[in-house]
């Protein structure tokens, strides 16, 4: 379950298929985690923070009044787009200050030391097998399971409904945030939306079981 994603190369990820079966539970980092992901996120980051046009204490403001306290549905992407509107500055049009400066001469120093390793640094990892991801598809609205949310930081899957989807090798190529990026490797989460999956398709999940023994 949950393989990490720099293990194999696409060669022996795919030719693997015939005997590996992995499941990926939602956002788990593990099966995204490879240098090129890493290394993508990092940069990612760093050009966000160039372009941050509010204090921090504002950005905290907004988060918190949006998300914690919930005025406004997260999954609205015309009001996410305009958050982000509001607090970045364009692409294209990032001011000039010292940190920018900084940002460049990062840039090119990460060029220089990349063309300095050669190909072999150049080799792309994959996750191995068959893969199928448990994508959440759903959350309940009941107030038990929003509480369960709120105390957690909304790292619980509690309520939360998963649909299985067959996955390529090479579709986890980016490390998505997600309060439950840690929590869904966990062995006790997956097995249990697995369990659940299984018996959606009328599987037996008591067979092979200590129960049986």
């Amino acid at each position: 379950y949950s393989p990490p994603g720099g293990l194999l190369t696409w060669e022996l990820a795919n030719e693997c298929s015939e005997f590996v079966n992995s499941f990926v539970l939602d956002s788990d980092i593990i099966p995204r985690l490879s240098v090129n992901n890493m290394e993508r996120l990092r940069d990612e980051v760093l050009h966000l923070i160039a372009r941050v046009r509010l204090s921090k204490y504002e950005i905290a403001q907004r988060i918190f009044w949006h998300g914690v306290c919930g005025d406004v549905e997260l999954g609205d992407l015309d009001f996410l787009i305009q958050q982000n509107e509001d607090m970045l500055h364009p692409p294209d049009a990032v001011p000039d200050s010292d940190f920018a400066r900084e940002l460049a001469r990062f840039e090119t120093m990460q060029r220089e030391r990349r063309s300095s390793r050669g190909t072999a640094r150049s080799v792309r990892l994959y996750p191995p097998g068959n893969i199928t991801h448990l994508v959440k598809t759903g959350q309940s609205k009941e107030c038990l399971h929003g509480c369960v949310g709120c105390i957690t930081c909304g790292a619980s899957n509690v309520g939360s409904e998963y649909t299985p989807i067959q996955k390529e090798n090479d579709d986890f190529n980016e490390i998505e945030i997600s309060p439950t990026l840690w929590t869904d490797h966990f062995p006790n989460r997956v097995c249990a939306e697995m369990e659940r999956i299984a018996e959606s398709f009328g599987i037996d999940t008591t067979l092979g079981s200590p129960r049986d023994c």
